[in-house]
């Protein structure tokens, strides 16, 4: 049945990616449905032509083949789209036919996202809606409004009243993953840095790579806390980064998920490398990013560190941005 002041968002596998940057088109959904004056959003998932996917690279798809996305969808894209406060649902739908049949049910066409679309050609978001505005900056209205479920931050606080004893949290988002390496974490720059935290003042808590949460815990982080929770379900990563006095990582698809909530304070290292094709300078300014500046919707606590996640980098981002917490509280916490 459908509903009025419904947004209806086709999230189409045949052009849409099976990762955490679902996180950029529900925001990007959000955005439209307050255009709309709509109090709701129901999410549709079209399966694609490829086993119910896009087609992709042989690289990638010899590194996550249809099995893996298929996890993905469910684990990672579904619970993604469940963190907008104004989520009413979502039908993962059989086929493309039926793609059709949902469209011809009465459903206005200013109600759809994206903005006219057709199975038959379909269309998906692209980063540079919310990254190039056609509103003023720091609009609280507008972007940001992925957050935390009430039952995941009380998970979280069950978790850390036994270990916090007063200090603050930190996480560490690692990216250790197989495809494009090059991208992944300094992993031991972040071990340095977090030896070298009082530990008096704070606790730093690593979230590992999904791909590497039922490995050996690698021999660098042996003896910090790992809340290996957070890398296998999304509402409580969230709900530990919305917790979390600060949270720190290189450019990856969970930190920028963390990047929109509003009730988050980061820092995200790394945004180029320059060696991989999908992370090169040219890249990140063709989805919309500029180059050394901002995310237009970040408040004043959350920062793109435009170098690479070195220590002494670490270091000197870390005790500036809590120089600053300190110095003026943040309101949106």
């Amino acid at each position: 049945m459908i509903e009025k002041e419904t947004l209806y968002a086709f999230y189409d596998l045949q052009v849409a990616p099976i990762t955490f940057d679902a996180s950029w088109f529900a925001v990007a959904a959000d955005h439209r449905r307050m255009q709309l004056g709509f109090k709701h959003i129901h999410f549709i998932i079209v399966p694609g032509n490829f086993h119910g996917f896009r087609e992709e690279r042989a690289q990638y798809e010899a590194s996550i083949d249809t099995a893996s996305r298929f996890w993905r969808l469910h684990n990672v894209v579904l619970p993604i789209l469940t963190l907008l406060p104004c989520f009413s649902g979502y039908s993962v739908l059989p086929s493309r036919k039926v793609a059709y049949s949902f469209l011809q049910g009465n459903i206005e066409g200013s109600a759809v996202y994206p903005l006219s679309y057709e199975p038959a050609l379909p269309i998906s978001h692209h980063p540079s809606e919310l990254l190039k505005p056609d509103h003023p900056p720091n609009s609280e209205t507008v972007y940001g409004t992925l957050q935390s479920p009430t039952q995941g931050l009380r998970y979280v606080k069950h978790w850390t009243d036994s270990r916090l004893r007063n200090r603050r949290l930190i996480t560490i988002t690692l990216r250790d993953y197989d495809f494009m390496k090059e991208r992944n974490s300094n992993i031991s720059a972040w071990v340095e840095f977090a030896q070298r935290l009082d530990a008096t003042k704070f606790f730093p808590v690593f979230i590992l790579d999904t791909e590497r949460t039922l490995d050996l815990i690698p021999e660098e982080i042996e003896g910090f806390e790992i809340f290996r929770e957070a890398s296998w379900n999304v509402p409580l990563r969230m709900s530990i980064y919305e917790t979390s006095y600060l949270n720190l990582g290189v450019n990856n698809g969970p930190m920028f998920m963390c990047a929109l909530n509003r009730h988050t304070r980061l820092l995200i290292f790394k945004l180029i490398t320059a060696s991989v094709p999908q992370a090169t300078e040219q890249l990140i300014a063709s989805l919309g990013f500029e180059i050394g500046g901002q995310l237009p919707f970040s408040t004043p606590f959350q920062k793109l560190v435009w170098d690479n996640d070195s220590r002494p980098i670490i270091e000197r981002e870390f005790h500036a941005m809590v120089a600053a917490i300190e110095k003026e509280p943040d309101p949106h916490l």
